[in-house]
C-alpha cells in the first residue's frame, strides 16, 4: 500500500529559477495522453497540470523551498550560471530524451528517461561543482531525469495493484530538445514563467 503525500502547494506564488531542456508541443501532447490515461486509472483525486506547464526540470539553481533571500542570491549566481551554460552548450548537437516508464513516488507520478549525449549530466556536475549552494541547502544529487505529469491533492492510501497498473502503462515518448533553458518560476509547479535565457543546442 502506499501513502500519498499531499501536495500543499500547488498553484501558490512561488520564486524560484530553473535549467530545463526546450519542450516541443508534440511532446507535450504526449504529456497530455499519459496524464488522462493515469487520471482514468487512479482512484483519488489528482493535480494534472495543464501542458504548458509541463517540464523537465535539469537543475533548481533556487529552488521552491527555502527561507532565503532568493533575489540576492540568484543576482550572486546569474552571471556565473548562464555562463556555465553556454560553455557546455557551446558546438552541442541538439538531443534527445526517451521516455520509456512511469514511476509511482509518494509525492507524484513521474515519467522518466534517458538521454545519450550525456550534457544533462555535465551540466547537473558542473552545478554542484562550481555553484554554491544556497544558505542551509546542499547540492542535489540527481539519479533520473524525469517530468512529473500528476501530483497528490489529498493524503491517500493506494492499493499495491493499482501502482503497479500506473507503472505498467506503455510509455514511448522522443523528446527532441533544441535548446536549454534558464527560467524563473512564478507559480508552482512551473503555471507560470518567465523565459531568462534560451541557449541554443545547433552543433557546429
Amino acid at each position: 500500500m502506499l501513502q500519498t503525500i499531499a501536495d500543499n502547494i500547488w498553484a501558490l506564488p512561488c520564486l524560484a529559477y530553473h535549467v530545463q531542456p526546450s519542450l516541443e508541443p508534440e511532446t507535450r501532447n504526449a504529456f497530455e495522453e499519459l496524464q488522462r490515461e493515469i487520471a482514468r486509472w487512479w482512484p483519488e483525486p489528482l493535480h494534472v497540470g495543464p501542458k504548458h506547464g509541463l517540464h523537465v526540470t535539469i537543475y533548481p539553481l533556487v529552488p521552491v523551498k527555502g527561507a532565503f533571500d532568493k533575489d540576492a542570491y540568484w543576482q550572486r549566481i546569474a552571471r556565473q550560471s548562464q555562463g556555465l551554460l553556454e560553455d557546455l552548450c557551446a558546438g552541442h548537437q541538439p538531443l534527445e530524451l526517451r521516455f520509456a516508464r512511469l514511476k509511482v513516488t509518494d509525492t507524484a507520478i513521474i515519467a522518466t528517461a534517458t538521454e545519450e549525449t550525456g550534457l544533462i549530466g555535465a551540466i547537473r556536475d558542473r552545478i554542484v561543482r562550481d555553484i554554491p549552494p544556497p544558505p542551509g541547502h546542499g547540492p542535489i544529487i540527481y539519479d533520473l531525469i524525469h517530468s512529473t505529469l500528476a501530483r497528490y491533492p489529498t493524503r491517500a492510501s493506494i492499493p499495491d495493484d493499482v501502482v503497479g497498473r500506473i507503472e505498467s502503462l506503455p510509455v514511448s515518448i522522443a523528446a527532441p530538445v533544441s535548446h536549454i533553458r534558464l527560467v524563473r518560476e512564478t507559480l508552482f509547479p512551473c503555471l507560470m514563467t518567465d523565459e531568462i535565457a534560451s541557449i541554443p543546442l545547433i552543433g557546429r
